[in-house]
């Protein structure tokens, strides 16, 4: 072999050997480092604890919740005690509720050290026996994202149903559902919603650890009923004395009556001049709305009045009778029972809870009939025509107009879907 020849070898040689270091280092600089993840539950260490899961049975005590897995009675009496306590305030365990119990790591006897009991997603309460006995409270923080949701009416479907679809969390659909209704209760009869109706709304969702939790406020909505589109903005001045929802002029949605006497129900049988009685097998008129709902569902007092009756007839069953003016007078029939304190000459809201739907009287279904009265003459409600409400105040009407800009153009800019 040649000086020239050898040389190469070795040029060659080192050049490998120095490409085998370098690609060595590589791939020590790019092994990913290994992180010591310490995962925790409910704030304490799994590398410290032990955790055994379960769930409140039907008919535990917490005194049984304890001492199952070996809680002294001692022990189990002071937390009791600590429990009731005011900043606590828990009184009792509920059925289907989960529970966490925490022992040492390093204790062969299994004493469980901690328990904790998750009264809500948002709320769990800890029994920590390992010093003396104590009870906390604790409160997951709450963060809130503004959320859009769009919906189209289908046939067969109503409000509650296309949130659903969307949602996926039957907690935040009927909360939703119940705000949109809410919002509209003066100027959209949800009984009469058809297909093609359209909605978009701006709302805040609350979310715990990244879970969904509830509804916040809604912010704006967008809701085509009929061919004719709504709008309603919530708005609040500097003050805080002035708040609450107007459409998109600045009128206030709340108006002199809500639109129906129940929530989430359906018309069972319209005002008619000529329908067939159910019960009394024979054409007659029926000059009210009825409203099927599960027994037990709140009614409400569609307006501001003074109870002129509450009590009971043989076919009207448990009723409550309200004059809201000169002009205009209500009446709730077959309720299963009259709310407490609804007598001749109680004041009440609108919104406020009068009694609960049943079937006393002559009814075959729980219902509730509603009844108007228009200058003493009982009238279709469904086909009356109020009066608008009034609008803000001059110098409040700029800066509601600014305030609400940005929700409307995002709004109008937002495809249903």
């Amino acid at each position: 072999m040649s000086c020239y020849q050898s040389k190469l070898v070795v040029v060659l040689l080192v050049s490998v050997l120095f490409s085998c270091q370098s690609e060595k280092k590589q791939k020590a600089e790019h092994k990913p480092a290994k992180h010591h993840v310490i995962e925790y539950e409910y704030g304490f260490s799994l590398k410290e604890f032990n955790v055994v899961h379960d769930t409140v049975q039907q008919g535990w005590t917490l005194s049984q919740m304890m001492t199952k897995y070996g809680i002294d009675m001692g022990n189990v009496f002071c937390a009791d005690e600590l429990a009731r306590d005011s900043t606590v305030g828990m009184k009792y365990i509920v059925a289907g509720k989960p529970f966490a119990l925490f022992t040492h790591k390093n204790d062969t006897s299994n004493k469980v050290q901690l328990l904790v009991y998750q009264s809500s997603i948002l709320d769990y309460i800890i029994f920590d026996f390992r010093d003396s006995v104590s009870v906390k409270k604790v409160t997951r923080p709450l963060s809130t994202k503004s959320k859009v949701l769009t919906g189209n009416i289908v046939q067969n479907s109503n409000l509650t149903s296309v949130i659903n679809k969307k949602t996926k969390n039957i907690n935040i659909t009927g909360e939703l559902a119940e705000s949109i209704a809410g919002v509209f209760a003066w100027s959209i009869d949800f009984f009469k919603l058809q297909a093609n109706d359209k909605f978009k709304v701006i709302y805040d969702e609350k979310f715990v650890e990244d879970q969904p939790y509830g509804i916040g406020r809604i912010q704006a909505i967008w809701f085509n009923h009929q061919g004719e589109p709504h709008y309603a903005f919530y708005f609040e001045d500097s003050t805080g004395t002035i708040s609450g929802y107007y459409d998109e002029k600045g009128k206030e949605m709340k108006r002199m009556f809500l639109m129906a006497p129940v929530e989430f129900s359906r018309i069972s049988s319209g005002y008619s001049m000529n329908r067939f009685h159910p019960v009394q097998k024979r054409f007659k008129s029926h000059l009210g709305t009825d409203y099927a709902a599960p027994s037990g569902t709140p009614i409400f007092s569609t307006a501001d009045g003074t109870v002129i009756a509450a009590t009971r007839s043989q076919f009207n069953g448990n009723y409550v009778k309200v004059e809201h003016n000169a002009t205009y007078t209500t009446q709730y029939l077959h309720m299963s029972r009259i709310a407490d304190g609804m007598h001749p000459g109680v004041h009440v809201k609108q919104g406020q809870v009068i009694g609960y739907v049943g079937m006393t009287g002559l009814a075959t279904g729980p219902h509730v009939c509603y009844r108007f009265w228009k200058n003493g003459q009982q009238i279709d409600h469904r086909n009356e025509k109020f009066p608008t409400s009034m609008p803000l105040k001059a110098e409040l009407l700029p800066l509601f107009l600014k305030t609400i800009q940005p929700l409307k153009e995002k709004l109008d800019k937002t495809v249903v879907h």
